[in-house]
């Protein structure tokens, strides 16, 4: 590999790393402005793209016990107006967690559609070639850390 080469890998895998770094001081602020800590946020962002889901899956996804921590979570989500309970209708000895998304979840969505308006903004000044590299490498890149949170034991 050239020094050029070698150079440019190893900055984008800095970039990488503050990426992540960064994105974990956004989810706090954004936590810190609605009261929440950023296990909430990252549950409410976890319904918001996979839909309701039990209590039990919402701690599998999570990496919680499904035992107090994961209630401890959903009361405090409740009690904020972002999430409600309501029993299975197919077993109703399930509860089912959902997002409310009316109240406390619309000021909380304008905060993530003002940044993705920011974000695809930026994404829209490339190509669509670039494009296509960009998400390849996100999509595998997303890959390498699913895989290694599963395999050091968190989902």
């Amino acid at each position: 590999m050239s020094t050029q080469r070698a150079r440019v890998v190893s900055a984008l895998y800095d970039e990488k790393r503050l990426a992540a770094g960064r994105a974990v001081q956004f989810h706090a602020a954004v936590a810190a402005r609605a009261g929440l800590n950023v296990t909430d946020v990252n549950c409410i962002a976890l319904l918001d793209k996979e839909g309701p889901m039990t209590a039990g899956e919402l701690a599998r996804w999570m990496g919680l016990s499904r035992g107090g921590a994961v209630t401890a979570v959903i009361d405090r989500l409740e009690k904020a107006g972002f999430v409600r309970r309501r029993r299975d209708a197919a077993d109703r000895r399930q509860v089912i967690v959902e997002l409310v998304r009316d109240g406390a979840y619309t000021g909380f969505q304008k905060t993530f559609d003002d940044f993705g308006a920011a974000y695809t903004a930026l994404i829209e000044e490339y190509t669509d070639e670039e494009l296509a590299v960009l998400l390849d490498f996100a999509r595998r890149a997303n890959e390498i850390v699913h895989r290694t949170a599963l395999e050091i034991g968190r989902p």
